[in-house]
């Protein structure tokens, strides 16, 4: 047995469009037929099941004992079998003997079926054979042996060549039943010899009573293989579907099988036959519109709905230009699993879908039904709102999204045209590229031509699915009650524990959550880290930020900047003391901005950009502040990586952060203002001003103050009197020893921020009048 190879077709579920070939030994197969799938529903439920409703739940898993050819399972499209595969619906206590009788040395197969019952059993009999057959060998085989079992255990239509078995499946209170007998296979030729001439359909077995049946569906193309909407129709709704979806008040079964129906109100009964795997019904009603005509579930349908909109029409009409035929058409393109199907043909992205659903039992159905199609062709239109509704479901459902954060478009999901960069972010970005490929994908898909349709449709889809992920993570964490915020410099970074640092720290903090929910608020303010290298100044700021930081602000270029800024929530400047005065004097204008003007690249408009970040620095020198101008901005946390309490690599968890974050955000909502107390307020100038850079010539101006003054003979004046008023040229003159008149602007301006730092003395309102150097700016002895 493990010798042959069987040829077997697999298929997702019965309206697979994509079957599979496998080859497998007799053993791999029922390997297969080993696991069950189970349902939900208890075996009670399923029993009080319509027919349709049953057909959904067995629906699933199967296979066809041969070769498919080209993935459709017809008839036409099955060029050999390996298996022979037989629906055992009327079995009785006496089958499985009789199967050993009959099949004794012979391998074979029975499985329960899902509409098996202890009291009324239903298998599947499968057995291999020892070569392939083709399709008419297979139906005088399997009908040979069927004969010599008992016909009558048998489905009247187990023999159709391309008829599929389902995959073990059963309720989930059922036991199932699997029997597998060793043997050898089934010999084909041994079978056929039985028969006088095998390749006489005449003399093939058959049900009592059973006529003989059409050899093949060449007779008449099958439905489900049309273009267009008929085609789509058929493949959605077979002839039972269509009875009970669209005419149930017209006929009703004379039994479960479905497959004759009474025309309601005719004498007769059972008159509609229903052929070839419910695809086409045949009427011998004499009453009913379709009597006498072999018709498939489109013109089912047709005929009942709007027949009589052909009263008038002449016989030599064609089919396609009757009345009935244009409101079928209009009818049928109207139906959600019509759309879908038609979707189908013009998208694999939707050839996956289940199109056995029915409207409300799957959402993937509801967008479908709101499209707008052409009633000829049943394609969707290309309108502003069928964009939309394409954009927003289906295989762009969940995907485009607008940040509202980095004022950007992203994506969520894998586009059908390319999967995602960063699978470990919640989103990404949209590219340029993804510009001109969704209007090609819409295009080749759904026959879109209208680039400003596309483009506004994207606009407006990604901005209704706004949403701002900070916001998101800081209102996820819920704060648990211990405060962490204060303590933070002090215990991860060893920075003293004051008054001061508790509050800047805290401060700055509050100002970053403030940004988010308040872009734009004033905050001018920046906490510099001044510590050794390696202290994890740089780390820790990253730590808070998480993935909205960045380091990498080099100009101060309007838009340049402006565009930079849209991308992260916590800016660090490196290195403070590295950058000269012009540099530090940019970063001080730079940070007092509340907003940034700039217009967008393709944007018409210049748009203004409420600031929603905020900016650290970072140093390893002390005295960093280069003029004492605008240093009330800088806030100075000196660290110290020998006094931290708590290890930032192990101890500050995504935890620990969320709820630091937590705690800033409820400070936040109590309404905590984001200025200093007084009192840091007048800490915090005077640790300001242990961070000025030094100059040598603070020291030489404090010494010629202090010194008395001298009279025309160099001689230090009566009673070492010292001097009460001083400007900045009588220094440059006196005290430097300068050309009087030499002194430059800038120079003036050096002077007068040197006195402003000494002690004892205070600058007078105005200008005044200094002996020998007129009118200038002057600090009087306090």
């Amino acid at each position: 047995m493990n010798d042959i190879e069987l040829d077997i077709s697999f298929g997702k579920h019965r309206a697979d469009t994509n079957w599979k070939p496998e080859y497998l030994t007799w053993e791999e197969f029922v390997d297969k037929l080993r696991k069950v799938r189970r349902t939900n529903e208890t075996m009670a439920q399923y029993d009080k099941m319509h027919n349709i409703g049953r057909g959904k739940i067995k629906d699933g898993p199967a296979f066809v004992g041969g070769l498919v050819r080209g993935g459709r399972r017809k008839k036409e499209n099955i060029d050999t079998r390996s298996l022979i595969t037989l629906d055992v619906d009327h079995a009785d206590s006496e089958f499985m003997f009789t199967l050993e009788l009959v099949l004794g040395g012979t391998a074979y197969a029975v499985y329960s079926t899902h509409s098996h019952r202890p009291n009324k059993p239903k298998y599947r009999l499968i057995m291999p054979v020892d070569r392939v057959m083709s399709p008419d060998e297979y139906a005088a085989v399997s009908r040979k042996l069927a004969e010599q079992i008992g016909m009558d255990y048998f489905d009247k239509t187990t023999f159709d060549v391309h008829r599929l078995m389902y995959l073990p499946s059963c309720s989930k209170d059922a036991e199932p039943v699997l029997n597998v007998y060793e043997g050898e296979p089934v010999c084909v030729d041994a079978v056929l010899d039985e028969y006088e001439d095998w390749q006489d359909p005449l003399q093939w077995p058959r049900h009592k009573g059973d006529k003989l049946q059409r050899k093949t569906a060449e007779r008449m193309e099958d439905p489900r293989a049309k273009e267009g909407v008929v085609g789509a129709f058929c493949r959605c709704y077979s002839i039972s579907e269509a009875i009970a979806t669209f005419l149930s008040d017209v006929y009703e079964p004379i039994d479960d099988s479905l497959t004759r129906y009474t025309h309601i109100g005719s004498t007769s009964h059972g008159g509609l036959v229903v052929y070839d795997e419910d695809t086409f019904a045949y009427s011998h009603h004499e009453s009913d519109p379709c009597s006498g005509r072999e018709v498939n579930a489109f013109d089912l349908v047709r005929l009942h709905k709007f027949g009589k909109l052909d009263d008038r029409a002449s016989e030599r009409t064609n089919i396609t230009k009757l009345p009935s035929y244009t409101a079928m058409l209009a009818f049928a393109t109207q139906d959600v699993k019509v759309k879908r199907e038609r979707l189908a043909e013009l998208s694999e992205d939707f050839a996956d879908m289940d199109v056995s659903e029915g409207e409300g039992e799957d959402p993937d159905i509801d967008w479908i039904s709101k499209l707008k199609v052409n009633e000829k062709t049943g394609f969707p239109l290309s309108t502003a709102r069928n964009a939309e509704i394409i954009l927003s479901n289906g295989p762009f459902k969940g995907v485009l999204a607008y940040d509202a954060f980095g004022n950007t478009e992203v994506i969520r999901k894998p586009l059908p045209w390319r999967d995602r960069e960063y699978k470990h972010e919640d989103y990404e970005p949209w590219l340029g590229a993804d510009d001109r490929r969704l209007e090609h994908w819409l295009g080749k898909t759904y026959e879109f031509k209208s680039s400003a349709i596309i483009k506004n449709a994207f606009t407006e889809v990604a901005h209704a699915n706004k949403f701002h992920p900070i916001i998101e993570y800081l209102e996820a964490q819920e704060w648990d009650g211990v405060e962490r915020l204060d303590s933070l410099c002090i215990h991860y970074l060893g920075a003293e524990d004051s008054a001061y640092v508790r509050e800047v720290t805290r401060k700055m903090l509050v100002a970053a959550v403030k940004r988010l929910y308040e872009p734009g608020c004033k905050f001018d303010y920046m906490l510099v880290l001044v510590g050794p290298q390696g202290a994890g100044k740089s780390t820790i700021i990253q730590m808070l930020a998480q993935r909205w930081f960045s380091d990498s602000l080099k100009t101060f270029d309007t838009k340049e900047a402006g565009e930079h800024l849209q991308s992260a929530w916590i800016f660090e400047f490196g290195e403070l003391a590295g950058m000269s005065k012009t540099e530090v004097d940019e970063i001080k204008q730079f940070i007092t901005k509340r907003s940034d003007k700039y217009r967008v690249a393709y944007d018409r408009v210049i748009t203004d950009f409420p600031r929603k970040c905020v900016f650290f620095g970072t140093t390893n020198n002390w005295d960093f502040l280069k003029d004492p101008t605008g240093n009330r901005r800088f806030w100075p946390v000196t660290v110290d990586p020998t006094k931290r309490t708590k290890n930032m690599f192990t101890e500050l968890s995504e935890y620990e952060i969320g709820q630091i974050w937590a705690e800033a955000l409820q400070a936040y909502r109590n309404g905590e203002g984001l200025t200093l107390s007084p009192e840091v307020d007048k800490d915090a100038a005077r640790i300001q001003g242990l961070h000025m850079e030094e100059d040598p010539r603070v020291g030489l101006i404090q010494e010629w103050l202090d010194m008395p003054i001298e009279d025309e003979w160099g001689e230090e004046s009566e009673g070492g009197q010292l001097r009460n008023r001083v400007c900045a040229s009588q220094i440059w003159v006196e005290c430097f020893h300068n050309k009087a008149g030499s002194i430059r602007p800038w120079e003036a301006r050096e002077i007068v921020s040197i006195l402003r730092r000494i002690p004892g003395w205070k600058e007078r309102k105005g200008r005044a009048r200094v002996p020998g150097y007129g009118l200038q700016t002057v600090f009087d002895r306090v």
